[in-house]
Protein backbone atom coordinates (compact mmCIF):
# COMPACT_ATOMS: atom_id res chain seq x y z
CA UNK A 1 0.00 0.00 0.00
CA UNK A 2 1.80 3.13 -1.12
CA UNK A 3 1.41 6.37 1.00
CA UNK A 4 -0.39 7.81 -1.94
CA UNK A 5 -3.05 5.28 -2.03
CA UNK A 6 -3.24 5.21 2.04
CA UNK A 7 -3.37 9.40 1.64
CA UNK A 8 -6.63 8.91 -1.03
CA UNK A 9 -8.55 6.18 1.48
CA UNK A 10 -8.52 8.36 4.50
CA UNK A 11 -9.72 11.49 2.36
CA UNK A 12 -12.76 9.00 1.15
CA UNK A 13 -13.33 8.13 4.47
CA UNK A 14 -13.19 11.80 6.09
CA UNK A 15 -15.40 12.81 2.89
CA UNK A 16 -17.92 10.47 3.71
CA UNK A 17 -17.88 11.16 7.34
CA UNK A 18 -19.50 14.77 6.53
CA UNK A 19 -23.19 13.18 6.13
CA UNK A 20 -25.97 12.47 8.20
CA UNK A 21 -28.62 9.93 8.54
CA UNK A 22 -32.10 11.17 8.13
CA UNK A 23 -35.82 9.27 8.47
CA UNK A 24 -38.68 10.11 6.64
CA UNK A 25 -42.15 10.22 9.26
CA UNK A 26 -42.99 6.93 9.78
CA UNK A 27 -39.88 5.01 7.96
CA UNK A 28 -37.82 2.98 8.99
CA UNK A 29 -35.29 3.44 6.19
CA UNK A 30 -32.83 5.70 6.61
CA UNK A 31 -30.72 8.13 4.02
CA UNK A 32 -27.54 9.57 4.33
CA UNK A 33 -27.50 12.90 3.16
CA UNK A 34 -24.56 15.35 2.87
CA UNK A 35 -23.61 18.41 5.39
CA UNK A 36 -22.17 20.03 2.26
CA UNK A 37 -23.49 23.69 2.78
CA UNK A 38 -23.48 24.03 -1.13
CA UNK A 39 -25.99 21.08 -0.97
CA UNK A 40 -27.57 21.64 2.01
CA UNK A 41 -30.76 19.55 2.69
CA UNK A 42 -33.98 21.31 3.23
CA UNK A 43 -35.06 19.08 6.42
CA UNK A 44 -38.69 21.20 6.22
CA UNK A 45 -39.52 20.75 2.42
CA UNK A 46 -37.37 18.39 1.09
CA UNK A 47 -38.27 15.18 2.94
CA UNK A 48 -40.75 13.78 0.53
CA UNK A 49 -37.87 14.51 -2.42
CA UNK A 50 -35.90 11.53 0.08
CA UNK A 51 -37.76 8.83 -2.27
CA UNK A 52 -38.43 10.42 -5.62
CA UNK A 53 -36.36 8.91 -8.04
CA UNK A 54 -34.89 12.42 -9.45
CA UNK A 55 -33.08 12.49 -6.07
CA UNK A 56 -31.37 9.15 -6.40
CA UNK A 57 -27.82 10.10 -7.32
CA UNK A 58 -27.77 12.45 -4.21
CA UNK A 59 -28.70 10.11 -1.55
CA UNK A 60 -26.97 6.58 -0.32
CA UNK A 61 -29.94 4.24 0.85
CA UNK A 62 -29.33 1.62 4.28
CA UNK A 63 -27.74 -1.12 2.17
CA UNK A 64 -25.24 0.32 -0.15
CA UNK A 65 -24.27 2.23 3.38
CA UNK A 66 -23.85 -1.47 5.02
CA UNK A 67 -21.83 -2.34 1.98
CA UNK A 68 -19.37 1.23 2.05
CA UNK A 69 -19.55 0.27 6.09
CA UNK A 70 -17.78 -3.35 5.12
CA UNK A 71 -15.30 -2.31 2.59
CA UNK A 72 -14.02 0.78 4.18
CA UNK A 73 -13.96 -1.45 7.54
CA UNK A 74 -11.94 -3.83 5.10
CA UNK A 75 -9.58 -1.45 3.64
CA UNK A 76 -8.62 0.17 7.35
CA UNK A 77 -7.58 -3.34 8.20
CA UNK A 78 -5.89 -3.94 5.74
CA UNK A 79 -3.65 -0.40 5.46
CA UNK A 80 -2.65 -1.51 9.19
CA UNK A 81 -1.51 -5.09 8.26
CA UNK A 82 0.63 -3.27 5.91
CA UNK A 83 1.82 -1.09 8.19
CA UNK A 84 2.81 -3.64 10.59
CA UNK A 85 4.74 -5.65 7.72
CA UNK A 86 8.44 -4.21 7.60
CA UNK A 87 10.02 -6.03 4.89
CA UNK A 88 9.29 -8.79 2.29
CA UNK A 89 10.57 -12.24 2.42
CA UNK A 90 12.42 -13.04 -1.12
CA UNK A 91 9.71 -14.62 -3.62
CA UNK A 92 9.58 -18.55 -3.70
CA UNK A 93 8.09 -18.54 -7.03
CA UNK A 94 7.04 -15.35 -9.83
CA UNK A 95 3.47 -16.49 -8.53
CA UNK A 96 4.02 -15.99 -5.18
CA UNK A 97 4.99 -13.57 -2.15
CA UNK A 98 5.38 -14.86 1.51
CA UNK A 99 5.22 -11.76 3.77
CA UNK A 100 5.71 -11.55 7.51
CA UNK A 101 5.96 -8.54 10.04
CA UNK A 102 7.91 -10.69 12.39
CA UNK A 103 10.47 -12.35 9.57
CA UNK A 104 9.30 -15.88 10.70
CA UNK A 105 10.65 -18.50 9.20
CA UNK A 106 8.08 -21.41 7.11
CA UNK A 107 9.08 -23.43 10.23
CA UNK A 108 7.90 -21.40 13.54
CA UNK A 109 11.00 -22.13 16.43
CA UNK A 110 8.45 -23.40 18.90
CA UNK A 111 6.98 -25.70 16.57
CA UNK A 112 6.85 -29.73 17.93
CA UNK A 113 9.51 -31.52 16.15
CA UNK A 114 6.73 -33.87 15.14
CA UNK A 115 5.23 -30.67 12.97
CA UNK A 116 7.84 -30.46 11.14
CA UNK A 117 8.40 -32.27 7.28
CA UNK A 118 11.65 -32.27 5.18
CA UNK A 119 9.46 -31.85 2.51
CA UNK A 120 6.97 -28.89 3.20
CA UNK A 121 8.52 -27.30 5.91
CA UNK A 122 5.33 -28.24 8.44
CA UNK A 123 3.77 -31.25 8.24
CA UNK A 124 0.27 -31.72 6.40
CA UNK A 125 -2.80 -32.29 7.87
CA UNK A 126 -2.14 -32.17 11.42
CA UNK A 127 -4.01 -29.80 13.66
CA UNK A 128 -1.76 -28.15 16.11
CA UNK A 129 -2.72 -24.92 18.13
CA UNK A 130 1.01 -23.27 17.55
CA UNK A 131 0.47 -23.94 14.10
CA UNK A 132 -2.72 -24.38 12.26
CA UNK A 133 -5.81 -25.72 14.00
CA UNK A 134 -8.36 -23.98 11.17
CA UNK A 135 -9.97 -22.51 14.06
CA UNK A 136 -7.59 -19.91 15.62
CA UNK A 137 -6.03 -16.89 14.13
CA UNK A 138 -7.83 -17.56 10.29
CA UNK A 139 -8.27 -13.58 9.71
CA UNK A 140 -4.79 -13.30 8.41
CA UNK A 141 -6.13 -15.14 5.44
CA UNK A 142 -9.61 -13.82 5.67
CA UNK A 143 -11.41 -10.86 7.99
CA UNK A 144 -14.59 -12.50 7.48
CA UNK A 145 -16.34 -9.49 5.41
CA UNK A 146 -19.18 -10.02 3.60
CA UNK A 147 -17.70 -8.22 0.61
CA UNK A 148 -16.29 -11.55 -0.82
CA UNK A 149 -19.39 -13.73 -1.29
CA UNK A 150 -21.92 -10.84 -1.54
CA UNK A 151 -23.66 -8.87 -4.68
CA UNK A 152 -23.86 -5.33 -3.23
CA UNK A 153 -24.90 -4.12 -6.43
CA UNK A 154 -27.92 -1.28 -5.35
CA UNK A 155 -30.29 -2.45 -7.71
CA UNK A 156 -29.68 -6.17 -7.54
CA UNK A 157 -28.45 -6.09 -10.84
CA UNK A 158 -26.50 -9.56 -11.46
CA UNK A 159 -23.81 -9.44 -14.46
CA UNK A 160 -24.39 -9.71 -18.07
CA UNK A 161 -24.18 -12.75 -19.37
CA UNK A 162 -22.01 -12.57 -22.56
CA UNK A 163 -23.16 -15.48 -24.14
CA UNK A 164 -20.77 -15.25 -27.59
CA UNK A 165 -17.54 -14.61 -25.12
CA UNK A 166 -15.14 -18.04 -25.62
CA UNK A 167 -13.56 -19.06 -22.16
CA UNK A 168 -10.05 -19.10 -21.60
CA UNK A 169 -7.51 -21.59 -20.23
CA UNK A 170 -4.37 -20.62 -19.06
CA UNK A 171 -1.40 -23.10 -17.37
CA UNK A 172 1.78 -22.46 -16.59
CA UNK A 173 4.79 -24.09 -16.40
CA UNK A 174 5.37 -25.37 -13.04
CA UNK A 175 9.60 -26.89 -12.39
CA UNK A 176 8.82 -30.80 -12.20
CA UNK A 177 10.32 -30.84 -8.46
CA UNK A 178 8.32 -27.99 -6.86
CA UNK A 179 6.95 -28.77 -3.82
CA UNK A 180 4.60 -25.87 -2.46
CA UNK A 181 5.47 -25.02 0.93
CA UNK A 182 3.02 -24.89 4.01
CA UNK A 183 2.86 -21.88 6.15
CA UNK A 184 1.81 -21.63 9.84
CA UNK A 185 -1.03 -18.77 10.77
CA UNK A 186 1.58 -16.59 11.90
CA UNK A 187 2.92 -15.86 8.53
CA UNK A 188 0.60 -13.88 5.80
CA UNK A 189 0.79 -15.76 2.06
CA UNK A 190 -0.16 -13.63 -0.76
CA UNK A 191 0.02 -14.12 -4.64
CA UNK A 192 0.77 -11.87 -7.38
CA UNK A 193 -1.99 -13.31 -9.28
CA UNK A 194 -5.27 -12.83 -9.00
CA UNK A 195 -6.42 -16.24 -9.93
CA UNK A 196 -3.24 -18.64 -8.14
CA UNK A 197 -2.83 -22.28 -9.32
CA UNK A 198 0.12 -23.08 -7.21
CA UNK A 199 1.67 -21.83 -4.25
CA UNK A 200 2.44 -22.34 -0.60
CA UNK A 201 -1.07 -22.62 1.08
CA UNK A 202 -1.91 -23.49 4.97
CA UNK A 203 -1.23 -27.08 6.60
CA UNK A 204 -5.09 -27.94 6.24
CA UNK A 205 -6.75 -28.77 3.48
CA UNK A 206 -10.70 -27.71 2.96
CA UNK A 207 -13.22 -30.23 3.43
CA UNK A 208 -14.49 -31.42 0.08
CA UNK A 209 -18.06 -29.86 -0.46
CA UNK A 210 -19.51 -26.06 -0.92
CA UNK A 211 -18.20 -23.37 1.07
CA UNK A 212 -20.01 -19.39 2.02
CA UNK A 213 -16.36 -18.30 1.17
CA UNK A 214 -12.77 -20.42 1.94
CA UNK A 215 -10.16 -18.28 0.81
CA UNK A 216 -7.08 -19.44 -1.54
CA UNK A 217 -4.59 -20.15 0.92
CA UNK A 218 -6.71 -23.30 2.00
CA UNK A 219 -8.14 -24.09 -1.42
CA UNK A 220 -4.38 -24.30 -3.16
CA UNK A 221 -3.42 -26.99 -0.88
CA UNK A 222 -6.83 -28.46 -2.75
CA UNK A 223 -5.31 -28.70 -5.92
CA UNK A 224 -1.94 -29.58 -4.63
CA UNK A 225 -4.08 -32.94 -3.80
CA UNK A 226 -5.69 -33.20 -7.20
CA UNK A 227 -8.91 -31.38 -6.92
CA UNK A 228 -10.71 -29.06 -8.65
CA UNK A 229 -11.36 -25.46 -7.35
CA UNK A 230 -14.81 -23.99 -8.36
CA UNK A 231 -15.09 -19.89 -8.23
CA UNK A 232 -17.94 -17.73 -9.40
CA UNK A 233 -18.11 -13.54 -9.06
CA UNK A 234 -20.61 -13.06 -6.05
CA UNK A 235 -22.61 -11.02 -8.80
CA UNK A 236 -22.55 -13.61 -11.61
CA UNK A 237 -26.30 -14.80 -13.01
CA UNK A 238 -27.31 -17.68 -10.01
CA UNK A 239 -28.46 -20.06 -13.04
CA UNK A 240 -25.25 -20.46 -15.04
CA UNK A 241 -23.71 -20.93 -10.92
CA UNK A 242 -26.11 -23.31 -10.73
CA UNK A 243 -25.25 -25.16 -13.88
CA UNK A 244 -21.45 -25.22 -13.17
CA UNK A 245 -22.30 -27.05 -9.89
CA UNK A 246 -24.15 -29.70 -11.26
CA UNK A 247 -21.53 -30.68 -13.71
CA UNK A 248 -18.63 -30.36 -11.23
CA UNK A 249 -20.90 -31.90 -8.21
CA UNK A 250 -21.90 -34.67 -10.88
CA UNK A 251 -17.78 -35.37 -12.45
CA UNK A 252 -16.05 -34.85 -9.49
CA UNK A 253 -15.82 -35.23 -5.53
CA UNK A 254 -12.45 -33.76 -5.24
CA UNK A 255 -13.44 -30.20 -5.22
CA UNK A 256 -14.53 -27.17 -3.61
CA UNK A 257 -16.96 -24.36 -4.53
CA UNK A 258 -16.41 -20.41 -3.06
CA UNK A 259 -17.58 -17.26 -4.08
CA UNK A 260 -14.06 -15.26 -5.81
CA UNK A 261 -14.51 -11.43 -6.22
CA UNK A 262 -11.22 -11.39 -7.76
CA UNK A 263 -12.93 -13.20 -11.19
CA UNK A 264 -13.23 -10.04 -14.20
CA UNK A 265 -16.75 -9.27 -14.77
CA UNK A 266 -16.70 -10.51 -18.37
CA UNK A 267 -16.22 -14.18 -17.15
CA UNK A 268 -17.23 -14.89 -13.82
CA UNK A 269 -16.81 -18.38 -13.44
CA UNK A 270 -13.66 -20.49 -12.66
CA UNK A 271 -12.36 -23.67 -12.15
CA UNK A 272 -9.03 -24.48 -11.02
CA UNK A 273 -6.24 -27.30 -11.03
CA UNK A 274 -3.04 -27.59 -10.90
CA UNK A 275 -1.46 -25.54 -12.35
CA UNK A 276 -4.51 -24.40 -14.77
CA UNK A 277 -7.51 -22.73 -15.00
CA UNK A 278 -10.08 -21.93 -17.08
CA UNK A 279 -12.47 -18.57 -16.67
CA UNK A 280 -15.81 -18.55 -18.21
CA UNK A 281 -18.96 -16.58 -19.76
CA UNK A 282 -20.99 -19.40 -19.72
CA UNK A 283 -21.42 -23.07 -19.07
CA UNK A 284 -20.60 -25.35 -21.73
CA UNK A 285 -21.09 -28.86 -20.47
CA UNK A 286 -18.18 -30.77 -22.59
CA UNK A 287 -15.80 -27.73 -22.17
CA UNK A 288 -16.51 -27.85 -18.59
CA UNK A 289 -16.09 -31.71 -18.38
CA UNK A 290 -13.21 -31.67 -20.46
CA UNK A 291 -11.42 -29.71 -18.68
CA UNK A 292 -11.59 -31.80 -14.97
CA UNK A 293 -11.16 -35.15 -17.37
CA UNK A 294 -7.75 -33.81 -18.87
CA UNK A 295 -7.04 -31.77 -15.39
CA UNK A 296 -8.03 -33.28 -12.10
CA UNK A 297 -5.59 -35.70 -10.20
CA UNK A 298 -2.75 -33.68 -11.29
CA UNK A 299 -0.14 -31.69 -8.54
CA UNK A 300 2.27 -33.46 -6.01
CA UNK A 301 0.08 -35.61 -4.09
CA UNK A 302 -3.12 -35.73 -6.91
CA UNK A 303 -4.21 -38.89 -6.43
CA UNK A 304 -4.65 -38.40 -2.64
CA UNK A 305 -7.80 -39.25 -1.70
CA UNK A 306 -8.21 -38.30 2.09
CA UNK A 307 -10.37 -35.91 3.00
CA UNK A 308 -9.65 -32.39 4.97
CA UNK A 309 -10.07 -31.15 7.91
CA UNK A 310 -10.85 -27.78 7.24
CA UNK A 311 -14.29 -26.76 7.07
CA UNK A 312 -15.33 -23.44 8.65
CA UNK A 313 -17.70 -21.94 6.62
CA UNK A 314 -18.63 -25.08 4.93
CA UNK A 315 -22.31 -25.41 3.21
CA UNK A 316 -22.46 -28.91 2.22
CA UNK A 317 -19.63 -31.43 2.06
CA UNK A 318 -18.90 -33.41 -1.37
CA UNK A 319 -20.18 -36.51 -2.15
CA UNK A 320 -19.01 -39.44 -4.02
CA UNK A 321 -20.89 -39.05 -7.76
CA UNK A 322 -22.52 -42.60 -8.66
CA UNK A 323 -20.75 -44.25 -10.19
CA UNK A 324 -17.54 -43.27 -8.87
CA UNK A 325 -15.28 -45.14 -5.83
CA UNK A 326 -12.91 -44.03 -3.15
CA UNK A 327 -10.26 -43.62 -6.07
CA UNK A 328 -12.05 -40.95 -7.54
CA UNK A 329 -10.16 -42.38 -10.83
CA UNK A 330 -13.49 -42.79 -12.08
CA UNK A 331 -14.44 -39.08 -13.51
CA UNK A 332 -17.64 -38.03 -14.70
CA UNK A 333 -18.89 -41.44 -14.63
CA UNK A 334 -21.99 -41.19 -15.72
CA UNK A 335 -21.15 -39.39 -19.23
CA UNK A 336 -22.19 -41.70 -21.86
CA UNK A 337 -19.35 -39.92 -24.11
Amino acid sequence: MTLAVYITVVTFLLGVAQARLVFPPGSDMGYIVSDDPETKFDEANGIDELVDDNYEKHLLQRAEREAIDAVESALLRRIQDRIRIAKDVEDEYPQTTVKDANRMAAVPDNLPENMKDDKHGVAMGVPHIKCDNGKVNLSVDWNESPVNYTCYDPKHHRLPVQEDLKSVTQCVNIPPNYVPQHYCMGTEISYNSSLPVYGPHRPLWPTYGEYTFVPPQRWLHTVEHGGVVMLYHPCAEPLLVQRLKKVLTGCFRKHVITPYSNLTVERPLALVAWGCSIEMAVVDEKEVKAFIKKRALHGPEGHMAKDGSFNQYLIAKAEYPPGSDNSDKNICPMDKD
